[in-house]
């Protein structure tokens, strides 16, 4: 027996050998699909394949038609039901940015309005968002929870004070004025007169 040419592989069977050789003249063209063997026609046993297959391509154009005339009927519906549920989420988007803004000079945090603050009756008549209201909401939340409100002595406006904001504030009697020039805000900080 002649050398295994693949140490690591199967043994070959008797009659393969490693050597390929020329192939036998009855190996070609003898398995089904193959060139040589003609293809059915519709006379001979595909005939019931061929009739298997027309039935099948009908019934599934049949069940098309039928969900075409389905999705049809339901499309005008479906795109109503889109639309509407569309306008609900921009509706609600626009009134909790009207309440954010309203409560932007009143609250010492917006977000607690948004969170607070029933935003589903706020809408008017005509869609709109309605202003009114939605002060009216803010007013008796302040009313309910005045711990949520804006200082009266802070503005929402006013400018960080300046000067030693980490060490408390100097004794002096030139007031809070902030300085007109760098070079005056120095001699402030360093206590020089000049």
């Amino acid at each position: 027996m002649p050398e295994n040419p693949n140490p690591n592989g199967p043994e070959p069977k008797p009659g393969e050998g490693g050597d390929q050789g020329e192939p036998k003249p009855n190996d070609q063209g003898t398995k089904s699909g193959d060139q040589g063997e003609p293809k059915p026609t519709p006379g001979d046993q595909g005939g019931d394949e061929l009739s298997a297959a027309v039935k099948r391509a009908e019934t599934a154009e049949a069940e098309a038609a039928r969900l075409r005339r389905s999705n049809a009927a339901q499309k005008p519906g479906d795109l109503d039901a889109l639309r509407e549920e569309i306008r609900q989420e921009f509706m609600g988007q626009l009134v909790r940015a009207e309440i954010r803004a309203a409560a932007a000079g009143r609250l010492r945090d917006p977000a607690d309005a948004l969170a607070l603050v029933d935003a589903a009756g706020l809408v008017g008549e005509g869609g709109d968002v309605d202003a009114v209201k939605v002060s009216a909401a803010l007013d008796q939340l302040v009313k309910d929870k005045p711990y949520l409100a804006l200082a009266a002595d802070t503005a929402s406006t006013s400018p960080a004070p300046w000067g030693d904001v980490g060490s408390g504030q100097r004794e002096s009697g030139e007031g809070d004025t902030e300085p007109a020039t760098p070079f005056d805000r120095l001699r402030d900080a360093y206590g020089t007169a000049g």
